[in-house]
């Protein structure tokens, strides 16, 4: 947790903004307090985002989902305004670490912590489904472990149910925790989320995804079974998380039902202390006058104030960071305070993600992705195939091209930014495609 920063807002409706829980692409979680001293988790929009109608739709969505299924198992709805100038909303504030940090710093999970956890993940899911939504983000980084047990946070691009069942077909998600039909841009259902949920139980047994670990030295072979048949390829196949809860149930014993080892319990109890002592606000800085901003036509760079504080070079090409690693999930912030306390304090610090997805039933002979200017060139690619590029945050802020090669044959592609489409195509009996946009 971190003071608040002079260019903060002290409120959002009737709370007190105290501290600065996280922040992430699209929003600041921040500790708040009601005027009866109720302590929240109040998450706001960035405000150079609160322009954007589908940013302010997706918002209204997270609302609408977390006001229908929070409470036991994910954050409860304190109170919202996803109309305001800078939409926000306030959740009851969990004292808590996630399931990724957890096993990055404890290491994973003993055997009676992951039943624990496949229990009460399974009775969330059973929950959200009821309530017509597909999370479509379950993932480590989203789950909470709070004294009272796991709770099921981020609903930013959670999915409403149609008549049949599914959602919409999106590749919005987090890499190595979707489900294949979920990569692929099919529409997903409930199956979808359990599929998630058997990816995030093996992180919490091998600090990886699946793939990156075996999980026998830490669970039995019925809950390993469990797991097996989360991931299982066909949809239809998988358990159903009502099933699966009670499959995965620790025994009874009387004492904690959670289980968490004590170096967790010990960072759920800094948490609540951290709560009732927040850090100080930094200081405001004085005021300084400055001139109209002045863009230099034909000049590329951006003078504010005549101050050197830096320039902004428009249409030219950006660095970038290469692929992110395989929990790196497109940008949204987490709806409660377990937040990655390095995120970056100031809004010209954060960056988005932009990513390729091409699918189809050829294999490519080449294929050529360009972000600013920065190629990269692949040969013999089997689909379907994705890959993730750090792009800077402002919009418009980065050019992107993409050109492939394959035999007669159908092939697809989406490039999405934050989980945002931001271009897309198919064709068959081409043998070549190519496509280009700016985002």
């Amino acid at each position: 947790m971190r003071g608040l920063e002079h260019t903060d807002p002290r409120e959002a409706g009737r709370f007190r903004l105290l501290a600065r829980a996280g922040s992430g692409g699209m929003a600041v979680v921040y500790l708040g307090r009601s005027a009866g001293g109720r302590a929240a988790a109040v998450k706001m929009m960035h405000a150079d985002l609160a322009g954007d109608q589908e940013h302010r739709a997706r918002f209204r969505r997270e609302v609408a989902a977390t006001r229908a299924v929070g409470g036991l198992y994910g954050p409860g709805m304190l109170d919202a305004d996803p109309d305001a100038p800078r939409p926000w909303m306030a959740t009851e504030f969990l004292p808590a670490v996630s399931l990724r940090d957890a096993v990055r710093r404890f290491g994973p999970l003993p055997a009676d912590a992951v039943r624990s956890l496949a229990a009460g993940l399974a009775e969330a899911l059973t929950l959200i489904h009821r309530a017509g939504y597909v999370h479509l983000d379950l993932k480590p980084a989203n789950v909470l472990l709070t004294a009272d047990g796991p709770r099921v946070i981020d609903f930013g691009i959670v999915g409403e149910r149609r008549p049949d069942g599914t959602v919409p077909g999106t590749p919005a998600g987090s890499r190595g925790y979707m489900s294949p039909e979920q990569e692929a841009g099919a529409p997903a259902g409930p199956p979808s989320d359990v599929y998630s949920l058997g990816c995030t139980l093996t992180f919490a047994c091998t600090g990886g995804p699946p793939g990156g670990g075996s999980p026998e030295a830490v669970i039995g072979d019925d809950l390993r079974a469990a797991i097996a048949d989360c991931l299982r390829p066909d949809p239809a196949a998988r358990p159903d998380p009502a099933g699966l809860a009670a499959r995965a149930a620790p025994p009874v014993t009387g004492g904690d039902r959670t289980a968490w080892p004590p170096q967790i319990a010990s960072e759920i109890h800094r948490q609540v202390a951290e709560m009732e002592n927040p850090p100080a606000a930094r200081p405001r800085l004085a005021r300084v006058r400055m001139r109209r901003p002045v863009l230099l036509s034909g000049a590329g760079v951006l003078i504010a104030g005549g101050l050197a504080a830096g320039v902004l070079v428009l249409g030219g090409p950006g660095p970038s960071s290469g692929e992110t690693g395989p929990d790196r999930a497109p940008r949204s912030s987490p709806a409660g305070p377990a937040s990655s306390a390095s995120a970056s304090p100031s809004a010209t610090a954060r960056t988005r993600v932009l990513e390729f997805y091409v699918t189809g039933n050829v294999r490519l002979t080449s294929l050529t992705y360009t972000v600013n200017g920065k190629s990269t060139t692949l040969k013999n690619v089997k689909l379907p195939w994705r890959t993730a590029v750090d792009i800077p945050a402002d919009p418009g802020s980065a050019k992107w091209r993409i050109k492939y090669r394959h035999k007669e044959g159908e092939v697809s592609y989406r490039v999405v930014v934050d989980r945002i489409m931001n271009g897309w195509g198919s064709a068959s009996g081409n043998t070549t495609g190519e496509s280009h946009g700016t985002s």
